[in-house]
């Protein structure tokens, strides 16, 4: 007894001081483990214009630091969020969340967070509390900076500063850009005007010129840019005087817009189990999409033959257009042997191993999609439903099977759990493909969280008895909507 429990103890042992390396051995037969990112804020620097530790009222100045991955895995799609804890800051903008992207293992990358403090800012310290993050929320520990800030001494005659932009160069993917300024005079003000590449832009009357608590007068305009650089100059006078800002520079990179291709099929009409809700599905996501941008092919009641060319136009295009892939099928689909199959309308399946040769193999749409040099792949599935072969199978397996995102693009969504079967619903949608439709409508969610959403949704409405399930490998940002 003394000799098992000393050996399970080594084991253990062993086992742990072994976990963040790439594999264990245990007897003749290697166990891979899946490698994490650590991350870790370093070295956080204030650089200011002044050289001398302190933020003063409309000094140019930004944070400095380092972001390091002491772990074996890769660090992706990092962000550094940035807080203040302790302290008021009136006047005083910096930029909130900063994107890092990958950082491989044992790697670094150095960012800038710039600070904006305006002319109305108040003396004091601030603490400021500095966060990062990637895709998959593997989080660093949180790193601190007391920040000390001096007000103007003198009577202000006329003085501007920004609210934003907040650095002194920006990149924006879109053509409006909102800029806002604080002014503060001792005399009244005659004039405002706003110049893009020495171009009369707005003057007063073309403006937002408001009075306010914090300065004498809030600037606000919305600029159309033009492609490439736009350099700002904002002049004001008053009885006595004229100044300008800072200039600031806001590049503008018109973003192609970047494909988006769709296969939707919904199988609904079958004779041996018909199904009231995936054509209903099917339609109604393609339609969706078809607002969002996608190019749509779409099956409904798709027999073998319909589906596979359909997966075969899919691929072409996909490999022709690159972007985004999305693969959304409603229906029956069974798993045999741990392999999932997609059931097409009229196929003649008696037995379990006709399947393989009447239905569409998941794999198969996997394989074209990840083979055909897409940015992202998202291959949903709401074929989780009673298998209707159930008495001529032999191993008894319900819903379909788990697969795993491969590559850096891909994410695979489940209408609930694998092994898991969902209903198929009472109204004119399945309970996962009503909420899906809800979910990709909303502006600003990330992919990744649109399928936590769904799953939340979904989960709720069905009193736990429905779990939809994801994985995703993806790396870069996909957003339905902005």
């Amino acid at each position: 007894m003394t000799t098992k429990l000393i050996t399970l103890t080594l084991s253990l042992i062993y086992f742990f001081t072994t976990i963040s390396a790439q594999e264990i051995t245990s007897g003749k037969k290697k166990i891979k483990i899946e490698s994490v990112p650590k991350l870790i804020i370093e070295n956080v620097l204030l650089l200011d214009e002044n050289k001398n530790q302190i933020v003063e009222a409309g000094e140019d100045c930004f944070y400095e630091l380092n972001i390091k991955n002491t772990g074996v895995g890769v660090a992706k799609g990092v962000k550094v969020n940035t807080y203040v804890i302790e302290g008021s800051s009136p006047g005083l903008s910096f930029e909130k969340t900063i994107y890092v992207g990958k950082i491989p293992g044992g790697t670094q990358k150095t960012i800038k967070i710039p600070l904006s403090p305006g002319i109305t800012v108040s003396e004091g310290i601030v603490r400021f509390r500095f966060e990062a993050y990637d895709v998959n929320f593997y989080k660093s520990e949180p790193q601190y900076y007391d920040l000390k800030l001096k007000t103007k001494e003198k009577k202000i005659n006329l003085a501007i500063s920004w609210y934003y932009p907040i650095g002194v160069n920006t990149t924006v993917d879109k053509a409006k850009f909102s800029i806002k300024a604080c002014i503060m005079t001792s005399n009244p003000l005659k004039e405002a005007k706003i110049y893009v590449n020495n171009v009369l832009a707005a003057n007063q009357r073309g403006m937002i010129l408001l009075k306010s608590t914090d300065c004498d007068y809030t600037l606000e305009k919305e600029l159309v840019l033009n492609e490439g650089k736009n350099i700002i100059k904002l002049v004001v006078y008053n009885e006595g005087k004229k100044i300008e800002a800072p200039l600031r520079v806001i590049t503008y990179n018109k973003k192609p817009l970047e494909h988006r291709l769709a296969l939707v099929i919904g199988n609904s009409n079958y004779d041996f189990s018909p199904l009231k809700n995936p054509s209903n599905d099917a339609k109604s996501m393609a339609k969706a999409l078809r607002a969002l941008n996608f190019e749509v092919i779409e099956i409904i009641d798709g027999n073998k033959k319909e589906m596979k060319q359909g997966v075969r136009n899919f691929h072409a295009k996909l490999e022709r257009d690159r972007g985004v892939g999305l693969f959304y099928y409603a229906g029956h689909g069974v798993q045999v042997k741990g392999e999932n199959y997609l059931i097409p309308i009229n196929s003649d399946i008696q037995q379990e191993y006709d399947i393989p040769d009447e239905a569409l193999r998941v794999n198969t749409v996997l394989a074209y999609m990840e083979n055909s040099g897409s940015r992202m792949n998202i291959v949903v599935l709401d074929a989780c439903r009673d298998n209707p072969f159930a008495r001529s199978m032999r191993s008894g397996s319900r819903g379909l099977a788990q697969i795993y995102a491969e590559g850096s693009g891909s994410i695979i969504a489940y209408a609930t759990s694998p092994g898991s079967v969902a209903s198929d619903g009472d109204g004119d949608n399945g309970l996962y493909t009503q909420e899906l439709l809800k979910a990709i409508s909303i502006p600003g969610i990330e992919v990744g969280m649109v399928f936590r959403k769904v799953l939340s949704n979904v989960k709720k409405l069905s009193d736990g008895k429905q779990i939809p399930w994801t994985n995703s490998s993806i790396e870069g940002e996909f957003y339905f909507t902005k």
